[in-house]
């Protein structure tokens, strides 16, 4: 893990080696499904919502 790693998506820091950091585009894992797995503009897919993948961490 490099020094200082910011989410693009949330300005969080992210704790992920270097290589999983470029891998999900410089965003957490999570912050990254919301980006590229939601259409946030369609209606009853939001954040909050599973959005039927597996992985999707609304699903917990």
């Amino acid at each position: 893990m490099s020094e200082e790693q910011t989410c693009q998506r949330c300005g969080e820091t992210v704790e992920l080696d270097q290589e999983d950091f470029e891998l999900f585009e410089r965003m957490h894992p999570e912050c990254f499904h919301y980006a590229f797995e939601h259409d946030l503009n369609k209606p009853g897919i939001g954040v909050d919502e599973n959005c039927g993948d597996d992985a999707c961490p609304s699903a917990v």
